[in-house]
């Protein structure tokens, strides 16, 4: 190597996007309704700068191209039961290219592809009751989704893998090695009743918002896992992961809210909104969920299971962590004053407290894939403190803002 030379990670994506939609409206007196169609077109190359040398054969250069077609259909239609009471419906089918994330299980070191990589299908569909009187404005809506063939890659660190190289030794001498995980064939099923109210209690008081969510969001399938492993320089597939019937991580599966808001003649206003949250879930480890899991040797050789598990205590480590429910108040109010009658110019503030209460609350997790079978995870739980236990994603405590506008 020289001065100025580059190294490590040097590579370009290269990727093209084309998109096109129409959509039709017919509306009439009594009913609403609307068609609209989708294309989109998505290719995806990897160009290597650089020879890495784990990757000697497949880094430098630019990779095989990768293309995707996907066509996407949607309709709804709104029926006028009267002015102030109406019945809308809404459904999709569409399929959708995968990130370029997750195309590549490994851009920075190598041009592979993910093996046997496909668009995702998303469908489903929602019916809703609508009233909009003068005081009242409500909503109850029904929906169901469901998003097959879905493909995730995430990177880490992993003890107990039973990896070995093309000797059939473990390795780095113990099976532990930095992968790329790769989730195929991933479904996810979502469905849930949403209720949203809006009343005007007098000319000052409203209850800005009484909303419901109550939903079900989980895995619907066995996916496939591979690991990419550098030490090796091979995909490893290690077969279905059990996840059918966990929850989906990410947002909490019942949320309910209720605000009131004041608003003075003298151009003053208050307001106060109470929110609880409940049943949000722990990110699971897909390669805990595989047959690794409880195979000492799994990938290789004598393919023998671990002696003496306790069943009990596999439960307990495969159980998904569920989220303490919490409740958040929030306050916001501001003030302004007309400055010039002619020009109706103003001056005012706008200023909100959020977490009034300062709740110490978690938002989401992801359990770490490190221990990927029983031993590892018993050790780990064997001291006071779990050296490689779930990571914890925390909200905000109390928090302040003040905004203030002068309009002319």
């Amino acid at each position: 190597m020289g001065e100025g030379d580059k190294y490590g990670y040097n590579y370009n994506i290269l990727a093209t996007s084309i998109d096109a939609f129409t959509q039709f409206k017919f509306n009439y007196n009594k009913v609403d309704f609307y068609l609209s169609q989708s294309y989109s077109r998505n290719e995806y190359q990897r160009e290597g700068l650089y020879r890495n040398g784990i990757y000697p054969q497949n880094s430098f250069g630019k990779s095989r191209k990768v293309e995707f077609d996907n066509f996407g259909f949607k309709g709804g239609m709104t029926y006028k039961l009267s002015g102030r009471h109406l019945f809308d419906v809404n459904a999709v089918y569409m399929t959708k290219a995968p990130t370029i994330r997750n195309t590549f299980p490994n851009a920075r070191l190598n041009n592979q592809i993910v093996n046997g990589l496909t668009s995702e299908t998303i469908s489903g569909g929602d019916v809703s009751y609508i009233i909009r009187a003068p005081k009242l404005k409500a909503r109850l809506t029904g929906y169901y989704s469901k998003i097959q063939d879905a493909t995730e890659v995430g990177f880490f660190f992993a003890e107990g893998l039973g990896v070995v190289d093309d000797t059939g030794q473990l390795a780095s001498g113990n099976g532990n090695a930095f992968v790329a995980e790769i989730v195929t064939g991933l479904d996810k099923k979502n469905m849930g009743l949403e209720l949203g109210l809006e009343y005007q209690i007098t000319s000052t008081i409203k209850a800005t918002g009484l909303c419901m969510t109550y939903g079900q969001y989980t895995y619907d399938s066995n996916p496939n896992v591979a690991l990419n492993v550098d030490n090796v320089r091979r995909t490893i597939n290690y077969g279905r992961a059990t996840m059918k019937d966990y929850k989906q991580p990410g947002t909490p599966q019942q949320a309910y809210s209720l605000g009131l808001e004041y608003r003075d003649p003298r151009f003053w206003w208050i307001g106060a909104n109470v929110n609880y949250l409940a049943d949000n879930y722990m990110d699971i480890s897909a390669i805990m969920r595989t047959d690794n899991f409880f195979d000492n040797d799994q990938i290789f050789i004598d393919d023998l299971p671990f002696d003496n598990v306790d069943e009990d205590l596999a439960r307990q480590y495969l159980k998904q962590e569920k989220f303490d429910s919490f409740y958040l108040v929030n306050l916001v109010g501001g003030k302004s004053w007309r400055i010039s009658k002619k020009n109706r110019n103003t001056v005012g503030f706008f200023a909100s407290v959020n977490n009034v209460f300062d709740v110490k609350y978690i938002t989401g997790g992801f359990e770490q894939g490190r221990n990927a079978n029983y031993s590892q995870v018993q050790q780990d739980y064997a001291g006071d403190i779990r050296s490689f236990g779930p990571k914890y994603f925390y909200g905000y405590g109390r928090t302040y803002f003040v905004n203030f506008y002068l309009n002319f």
